[in-house]
């Protein structure tokens, strides 16, 4: 399914990072093979940890996600979707790691391939973001300093946010929310198309990959488990990310944060966020 050859672009720690992560989403993909488009596997279980319906197929993806790091000889503080917050792993933690096992449920369950594992790995000295896109078995990873990057198939390559430098020109994937529904249409009238396809992490990897202009995210919680990762990889493709005002997001070691988030190839950033309004209401 995914080679593991030393990955280009990573450091030696990078690269064991990336085989970790390797792991974890062949797990998830094996786990969840026979329920994929299953309403089965959408069954209400409890109320995760992140205040929203755990289905069934999410708690078997978050298992197989976290079997990987029992063995792995190295200690994390994981912050899941569904789990919370656990330590996994002897002595103090190696590792915070962000873990979205499954982001795009409601895809998953219709039978819509548009799914993937999203995995942030940092402490002091690394940061490393991982996105699986199960259906179609491709993998975006990136290490701080060192470049985006696109497993499939076997080739690698490394990946750049688009230079298009027009609004009228921008395709863009955008999510709302009531009562927050009235900022998109600003952003509708000024650009090519916009997309929401229910993978937030994915999405992000296609604006580093170039196949979108930007992301925005309006509906006033960011939920840090699902963009973690992406966020990294959208600037170390060169592409910026930012809150409502424009200012850096802060990834904390909480599951929710209030506000907007834009990401887009950095040319037009400012003119997207005067087209949003920013934070205030």
């Amino acid at each position: 399914m995914m080679s593991h050859h030393t990955a280009p672009g990573l450091s030696e720690e990078g690269d064991g990072l990336k085989l970790l992560c390797d792991s974890m989403a062949r797990g998830v993909s094996k786990a969840i093979s026979a329920m994929i488009g299953n309403p089965a596997s959408g069954a209400f279980l409890r109320m995760g940890a992140d205040g929203t319906p755990t289905k069934s197929i999410d708690k078997v993806a978050e298992d197989a996600a976290l079997s990987p790091l029992e063995g792995s000889g190295m200690g994390f503080r994981v912050l899941s979707e569904e789990l919370g917050e656990a330590v996994i792993g002897g002595g103090v933690p190696d590792y915070f790691l962000h873990l979205d096992p499954l982001d795009g449920t409601y895809n998953a369950v219709s039978g819509i391939p548009f799914y993937s594992i999203s995995i942030f790995i940092s402490n002091e000295e690394i940061s490393f973001g991982y996105v699986y896109e199960i259906p179609r078995e491709i993998c975006y990873y990136a290490e701080a300093g060192r470049g985006s990057w696109m497993e499939a198939g076997g080739t690698v390559t490394q990946l750049a946010v688009s230079r298009t430098g027009a609004l009228k020109d921008f395709s863009v994937s955008a999510y709302t929310i009531r009562p927050n529904t009235r900022r998109i249409v600003p952003l509708g009238d000024k650009v090519r198309r916009i997309r929401t396809l229910g993978s937030t992490s994915i999405e992000l990897c296609l604006l580093a990959s170039s196949k979108l202009d930007a992301f925005v995210d309006l509906r006033g919680a960011l939920r840090v488990v699902d963009v973690a990762a992406g966020c990294l990889i959208v600037q170390e493709a060169g592409g910026m990310v930012s809150d409502g005002r424009g200012e850096p997001i802060q990834l904390r070691l909480d599951m929710w944060q209030r506000g907007l988030m834009v990401a887009s190839n950095g040319i037009l950033h400012r003119e997207l966020l005067d087209l949003i309004g920013g934070d205030g209401d």
